[in-house]
């Protein structure tokens, strides 16, 4: 019994003892993630809770700069497992801590984590190099425990668009001081910029070249289709031999002794000052890029991510990817970037090629770094991507065009070339020509319009956000271009029979206020009419058979757009007859004439006679479309009739004639088998039709002397029924027509109304 009480007493001590050195567990932090980007400066920092001995448990959280927590700010004592910070400063790092207490003990400090705070506004819309009206409105991602959004729009930039003079493909460009630059395109175009102008340079060669490089100013090779390489000695180009007739894509020299020329099907070509001799490189695929940081250490790569590095010795070839490498650029044997197909960028460290996250689709044609934090790269739609050190983002190149060649050979100047004969020049930070527009708005506001901005030019914008402790860096700007000039849509240009009364119009453009519009009949307006409108929309009034020509611009308080392109139209020269057809026979005696209508005309003309001269003609007048014959046309008898508009003291031609035959008189339709009375006849207006013993439903019409329908009813008789009765007493005394329709027969009779 001893023992085991002995034993008990043991096991009470060492519990007690365990018990009491328990301490209280250290906090698990949650979010944001350890190494979390793009933070708010009012970030929420949150972890797990704990519990322990104590009543109540608090926590201490740390937030410092420095990795050692030397500079920490620590709040104590709180009650919550999160905290919200404020006024964290724009793309700097943080870390922070949390440890517990439950007024017994207190844990240790929970492992760091690490974040960063967001660097600036993610401008969502529009996109790049988009076609805007002069109010176009803005929008971008939310950045919370901010006091405001700084704006500006500018039509100067860090990139701007030159002449070059033609709108041939360029496809590489080469710097070779401030004033001394290389552009080289299809159809053997050669540019050369001096004293700030491009000029063509004679090249000898209608090949395409593809790629330009200099050693200096006397020392320059051009290579393109065909084989082709061109040698510039200062003065001027020559063909040089390559010995090879494949196209040679891309160039590098090392010294005016020491190059090398690519093309494909594996083509590559070394130069010793003298001759070009092939090499071989180790693959024979088309090889599209070139690049080389002396005479010991050069890249090579093209299809399905192909590539050969020659090492001063040998050639060692591998695979950067399955897509097609178009640009390469080496800042070390250790720092490699490498642009493909499809927006995809690579990056070689030494020993692996690795995928960077490039932020573009589209395809990627050229690559150039001036530091290791700051690379460029252009591609297909007017692509410029920058690379800041960490992230490749998208800038404004203020084009849509592909773009194929980019150069900078220094931070202060360089040039990017592209189809349509486009040049790019880097010109500095922009955003500081005496058109500069700055606003603020408010933290809560998530989307600006512009007004009144130039017509036809690139704009460019940009945006920051700040709050009292800091301002983030501005975001990287975005371009669209303002409309030049309103687009004409109707009537379509060239139009022709267009009414005198014909309604133009364009698209409509937001942010303008007036419309000018002008009207001429030559197409150099030399005395034009000119209207206003507030609306996209004018009604012209005109004469018969002229050309027109009509152009719109737009205006507001910052300015009058170009004018338009000139459409041209033509107003109608004669009447386009319907019914009778032509040639037409068994035509009922009591004939419908019936036209197009011309808007805009005051009335027309119908002469009707026995004879195509017209000499024994009838005339008519109607307002309408329609003239409706009152008096019977004589049986199994030729017709002719014709038709012309009439406005004021100006008419159109007579339509061509049209001739028809009235059906006989045994099978006379107005005769036919209704037994149809109207009476009294004449009449004060108050009348009645009967239909006999027909049991079936008819159409009943009214015409005055002039064609025009003056009533209209649908009526149906049944066998034995009585008469219908109409009351026509608020017309006019004089002479109608009464025309009865059943689908199949027609009959007319004339009523006198006195």
């Amino acid at each position: 019994m001893k023992k085991i009480y002995l034993s008990i007493v043991f096991f009470l001590v060492i519990g007690t003892t365990t018990f009491a050195q328990s301490r209280i567990y250290t906090p698990t932090l949650r979010a944001p993630a350890d190494n979390a980007i793009s933070q708010m400066p009012d970030v929420l920092l949150d972890w797990d809770a704990v519990t322990g001995q104590g009543e109540s448990i608090t926590y201490d959280i740390q937030l410092a700069q420095s990795i050692d927590f030397s500079d920490a700010i620590t709040v104590s004592a709180i009650t919550v497992s999160a905290v919200q910070m404020s006024l964290l400063k724009f793309d700097e790092l943080y870390f922070w801590r949390v440890r517990a207490s439950d007024g017994i003990s207190t844990s240790d400090w929970s492992a760091p984590f690490t974040f960063k705070v967001i660097p600036t506004v993610n401008i969502t819309s529009p996109n790049n190099q988009t076609t805007q009206n002069p109010d176009p409105l803005i929008k971008w991602t939310k950045i919370t425990g901010i006091s405001n959004y700084d704006i500006q729009v500018d039509t100067a930039y860090s990139w701007a668009t030159m002449a070059s003079g033609t709108t041939i493909q360029l496809n590489d460009v080469f710097e070779v001081d401030e004033n001394n630059a290389w552009a080289v395109g299809n159809s053997g175009t050669i540019l050369h910029r001096t004293e700030g102008i491009w000029n063509i340079s004679e090249s000898g060669t209608t090949q395409n070249l593809l790629d330009v490089y200099f050693v200096d100013s006397n020392n320059g090779w051009a290579c393109g289709a065909e084989g082709t390489i061109l040698f510039y000695d200062g003065s001027a180009w020559t063909s040089m031999t390559s010995g090879v007739t494949t196209p040679l894509n891309g160039l590098y020299f090392s010294s005016a002794n020491n190059g090398y020329a690519v093309g494909n099907a594996g083509v590559a070509l070394k130069y010793d000052g003298t001759v070009w001799s092939t090499v071989n490189v180790g693959f024979a695929l088309d090889i599209y890029a070139i690049f080389g940081l002396d005479e010991n250490n050069i890249w090579v790569a093209g299809k399905t991510g192909n590539f050969s590095y020659y090492n001063g010795t040998a050639w060692a070839n591998g695979i950067i990817s399955n897509r097609d490498v178009y640009g390469l650029f080496a800042l070390s044997t250790t720092n490699v970037w490498a642009v493909a197909k499809a927006g995809r960028i690579y990056n070689y460290d030494g020993s692996t090629w690795t995928e960077v996250p490039s932020s573009s689709t589209r395809d990627l044609n050229d690559v150039y770094f001036t530091n290791e934090n700051n690379g460029f790269v252009v591609g297909n739609n007017g692509t410029l991507l920058n690379y800041n050190g960490s992230i490749w983002q998208t800038l404004a190149s203020g084009s849509a065009q592909n773009l194929f060649g980019i150069h900078l050979p220094n931070p202060e100047s360089g040039y990017i070339v592209g189809n349509a004969g486009v040049i790019i020049a880097y010109q500095g930070d922009g955003f500081n020509s005496d058109y500069l527009k700055s606003y603020t708005v408010d933290a809560s506001t998530l989307e600006f319009r512009f007004s009144n901005l130039l017509f036809g030019r690139n704009h460019y914008f940009r945006m920051r956000a700040r709050h009292q402790e800091s301002i983030s860096d501005w975001s990287t700007a975005r371009s669209f271009v303002v409309v030049s000039n309103p687009v004409l849509t109707s009537p379509v240009n060239n139009s022709v029979n267009i009414a005198l009364d014909t309604l133009v119009k364009w698209a409509a453009l937001t942010g303008v206020v007036r419309y000018t519009i002008q009207l001429s009949t030559d197409e150099a307006f030399t005395d034009p009419f000119t209207y206003e409108s507030g609306v996209n929309e004018y009604r012209f009034a005109l004469d018969f058979h002229h050309d027109y020509y009509w152009r719109v611009n737009a205006r507001h308080a910052g300015g009058i757009s170009d004018w338009s392109p000139v459409f041209k139209f033509t107003t109608a020269n004669d009447v386009t007859l319907v019914t009778p057809a032509d040639n037409a026979t068994n035509v009922v005696r009591l004939p419908r004439y019936t036209w197009q209508l011309i808007r805009g005309t005051e009335k027309y003309l119908v002469q009707v006679a026995k004879n195509n001269t017209f000499d024994d003609a009838e005339q008519y007048i109607s307002t309408t479309d329609f003239h409706q014959t009152i008096y019977l046309l004589d049986p199994e008898t030729a017709y002719y009739w014709r038709v012309k508009a009439i406005k004021g003291l100006d008419s159109t031609n007579w339509s061509p004639t049209r001739s028809f035959v009235t059906i006989g008189e045994t099978a006379i339709n107005e005769v036919g088998t209704l037994n149809l009375s109207l009476y009294p006849n004449p009449n004060n207006g108050l009348f009645s039709i009967n239909a006999g013993t027909s049991n079936s439903r008819f159409d009943i019409e009214v015409y005055n002397l002039v064609g025009k329908k003056v009533f209209a009813e649908s009526l149906v008789f049944s066998d034995g029924s009585p008469a219908l009765t109409y009351d026509l007493r608020h017309l006019e005394k004089g002479i109608y027509l009464i025309k009865l329709q059943d689908g199949f027969q027609i009959v007319t009779r004339k009523l006198i109304i006195k």
